[in-house]
Formats: C-alpha cells, sequence, structure tokens
C-alpha cells in the first residue's frame, strides 16, 4: 500500500480500499458514450450517482487494464427516470456463461486508449448483492489525452438491451442472469434477456485495438 495516495472511501459500507499502487501498465483503455479529446475526471458523473459526493473522496478518472465497451452506451428514458427518482446508482448487470448485458441501455460510443503513466490501480471490495466482491480499478487525478479514439458500433464484451425493470437498490449491481429472471414480473424484459442469452456470444474486435493486447 503506496503511504501517500489521494483516496479516501465516501462510504466504509459501501466500498473499501484495500491496496493503492502505482500503475505499472503502458495502456489502459476508458470507454465513453462519446469521442473526448481529453478526459477530466472533473466530470465523472458518479458524483451525482452518489448524492453530491465523490466516490474516492476526489474526482478521478476511470480507466481499465483490458479494453471494454460496459459504458458505450446510451441509457433509456426509463433507466433515466429511475436513477434520478433514486438519486444513486440503479444499474442490472447481467451474467450468463459468455453473456455480459447491460439492461436499459443502447449501444454507442468509443474506447479511449490511454498510457498509465499517471493512473493508480486500486483493490477495493463492493458491497454487491448482499456480500462484499473484490476488484481492480486504475484511477487518476489528472486530466489525460488519448493516445488513439476507437469507436464501438458492435458489442466487445457488454451487450446493452433497452429493456429494464428495477428490481430494488438491494439488487445493484451485477447478478447471475438466472437471478434476475427469478424476480423481475416484467415479461417484455425477461423475454428480451432470454432471446439476448439463447445464442452464443460472439465479441466484435475492432482491428484498431488489436495492437494494444
Amino acid at each position: 500500500m503506496l503511504k501517500n495516495h489521494p483516496f479516501q472511501s465516501f462510504s466504509e459500507d459501501e466500498f473499501r480500499i484495500i491496496d493503492v499502487k502505482k500503475c505499472e501498465k503502458e495502456f489502459l483503455f476508458h470507454g465513453t458514450s462519446k469521442k473526448l479529446d481529453f478526459l477530466d475526471p472533473a466530470h465523472n458523473n458518479k458524483y451525482d450517482a452518489y448524492g453530491g459526493m465523490h466516490e474516492y473522496g476526489v474526482p478521478v478518472l476511470f480507466a481499465s487494464d483490458v479494453p471494454s465497451n460496459a459504458f458505450c452506451y446510451e441509457p433509456t428514458d426509463l433507466y433515466l427516470e429511475t436513477k434520478k427518482k433514486y438519486g444513486t446508482s440503479v444499474y442490472h448487470r447481467l451474467i450468463h456463461e459468455k453473456h455480459k448485458i447491460l439492461l436499459g441501455a443502447r449501444l454507442k460510443g468509443s474506447i479511449h486508449v490511454l498510457t498509465g503513466e499517471t493512473f493508480y490501480k486500486v483493490t477495493r471490495e463492493d458491497f454487491e448483492v448482499g456480500e462484499w466482491v473484490c476488484s481492480t480499478e486504475w484511477v487518476s487525478v489528472d486530466e489525460v489525452k488519448p493516445v488513439e479514439i476507437i469507436e464501438i458500433t458492435e458489442p466487445y464484451d457488454w451487450e446493452m438491451i433497452p429493456e429494464y425493470e428495477f428490481l430494488g437498490l438491494e439488487y445493484v449491481g451485477e447478478m447471475e442472469a438466472s437471478q434476475y429472471l427469478s424476480i423481475a414480473t416484467n415479461e417484455s424484459v425477461k423475454d428480451a434477456i432470454e432471446k439476448c442469452i439463447k445464442e452464443p456470444f460472439v465479441p466484435v474486435v475492432p482491428d484498431a485495438l488489436k495492437k494494444y493486447f
């Protein structure tokens, strides 16, 4: 653990910082719904999701060591209305074999390739779906200019479906598709999920991304 770092959990009941190290990766990746010439931590929309608080105590820019289109999406009106009503995260991400599905969203956006030199590697635990889940994030407090911006027009790893039924704050986060289907009551949402997972998921890897592997 680095002794001097700027991060602090906004709520130990929701997530805990376990370890912080300087990033050693040459490249990191950041997906958004837009193409941005500069990525600025001040524009982190999690500030609103956590009721006017910064998740890490300060504005941060998030990235990943593996490309992902998880945040390359445009939320539906119903999702936005639900988020406004509760004033916090209301997402449901489903897992089924190789399928990873975000509900209430349409695929749209780009993966921004970044250098890792200003980032920290943070190991954290989040309280999701009734248990603590360990994960790793790469975060920076600095504005970053992308090395390259790659548009995503087909699912790379996450599929998006506009159908959405909010199950409640206790279910926010990732869960097995089977668990969601056992709780959901909206038949059109359940039908859309079942149709999505019926066929094997085939990722589409943009040629521009391949040189960073």
